[in-house]
């Protein structure tokens, strides 16, 4: 009778139990735009994607092992809002009012309670704030720092701060940044100037030449948009699709490698700029423009949380796209010495064969967007210069004859001697 009474009673308990669930659960925010990298992409390299020193935002609160930090925010806290004279009351209830905006920006649903999470996202708002303004300029450091007095420290907490997991919604820092007074406000650096120096600071660049990032999400966002500044192709430029190696939207051979390019008469060009999509193949000359990539420590990191953040929330994908190009072209360590010896690549760290594996393990479930076509439309031109039979017999001439002045006259020379000995024939010949 009472296993007759539990199968009776199990179906409605199974009912309550997801009535239970629904209830509490929430709908998909089209506002989200921070997220944890999907398990496929995070596994080619968990480290590249996990903060060291410093946690930001709710995904890795509380982690252990970033506890040592969470006094150093506290410091920073304290000289944020002494600098600018700022209540914290004000700031608590700023972050209040903007509570469920600022959870509907995470894909994961955020289960602190108001109070944790209200001050968590204080005590790192203001964290980040006044690490910005210590990298803007020394003059904002006072007394002992521990983060500026170490390099290391400090390069390890800026890419902390630029990994896609340990972001915080922009418009909290500048929600905060604008209940300082307008009269010491305006004598403090822009968000925008701030944000951009920072950026410069760890990407070894010149700052642009506005700063501004309009509609910029999260810093990890800032970055992407200083990457594309001002770019001559333009992400979502349309072109015809070719086929090689594009199968679902996974590209498995793009372009050719830089050597079967080099044998094919292609020209490499390096470009002074740092706008990632500045490529440009020039059909009549032959002439690959690529922009001047410099590796470091920290390139790795920085493009795989740029090509997670695209791969979570982007249809135009132009990270993707650039590195799938460079994956392609760069094949083995004789690509990537041809391209340093073009300018093109320059590195102060690792060797040709690491810097090889380094982008053909970006590539690795990277998946292209339906509407990048520019990469397509490149490729297709490339392979369609290698593919042409007089462009192959150009540079093998080229190259094995008239590669240095002396090799010229040296053929010029045999074709003289040439003409002359078969002018001596056809004389001989006539004399008879």
């Amino acid at each position: 009778m009472t296993t007759a009474n539990s199968a009776i009673q199990l179906p409605h308990s199974v009912v309550i139990s997801i009535e239970e669930t629904l209830k509490h659960l929430g709908p998909v925010s089209s506002e989200r735009c921070i997220y944890r990298v999907p398990v496929s992409i995070r596994k080619v390299n968990e480290e590249a994607y996990t903060p060291r020193i410093v946690s930001v935002g709710p995904l890795h609160h509380g982690r252990k092992g970033l506890e040592a930090m969470e006094q150093q925010k506290y410091r920073y806290l304290q000289s944020f809002l002494t600098r600018v004279s700022l209540k914290m009351e004000k700031c608590v209830q700023l972050l209040r009012d903007e509570e469920e905006q600022i959870r509907k920006c995470y894909a994961q649903t955020v289960e602190l309670c108001q109070e944790k999470f209200i001050k968590m996202v204080l005590l790192d708002g203001c964290f980040i704030l006044e690490l910005l303004l210590r990298t803007y300029d020394d003059k904002y450091i006072e007394g002992e720092d521990l983060l500026h007095g170490k390099p290391h420290m400090f390069t390890e907490v800026s890419l902390d701060v630029l990994l896609l997991e340990n972001q915080l919604p922009l418009f909290v820092l500048l929600g905060i940044y604008d209940l300082i007074s307008f009269s010491r406000r305006r004598r403090l650096p822009s968000i925008h100037e701030l944000v951009y120096k920072f950026i410069s600071s760890v990407m070894h660049m010149d700052p642009p030449e506005s700063n501004s990032f309009p509609s910029a999400l999260h810093l990890v966002d800032c970055l992407r948009t200083f990457y594309l500044r001002k770019s001559n192709n333009p992400p979502d430029s349309k072109g015809t699709i070719p086929d090689p190696g594009h199968r679902d939207g996974v590209m498995s051979s793009f372009s050719p490698s830089a050597t079967c390019l080099h044998e094919a008469g292609v020209k490499f060009k390096k470009v002074q700029s740092k706008f990632l999509l500045d490529l440009h193949f020039d059909k009549k000359s032959g002439v690959l423009e690529i922009p001047i990539l410099e590796i470091h420590d920290s390139t790795e990191t920085i493009l795989r949380n740029q090509i997670a953040f695209e791969q979570c929330h982007h249809q135009v994908r132009p990270i993707v796209q650039y590195t799938t190009l460079i994956d392609s072209i760069i094949d083995t360590p004789a690509d990537v010495n041809l391209l340093m010896e073009k300018g093109i690549i320059k590195s102060i760290v690792g060797s040709s064969e690491s810097i090889c594996q380094l982008f053909n393990n970006l590539g690795k479930q990277a998946v292209l967007g339906e509407e990048d076509f520019f990469i397509f439309k490149l490729c297709k031109d490339l392979h369609g210069h290698c593919g042409t039979r007089r462009n192959r017999w150009k540079a093998i001439l080229k190259s094995q004859y008239f590669h240095t002045p002396w090799s010229v006259i040296s053929v010029i020379a045999g074709i003289i001697l040439l003409i002359l000995t078969v002018l001596q024939a056809v004389c001989a010949i006539i004399a008879l």
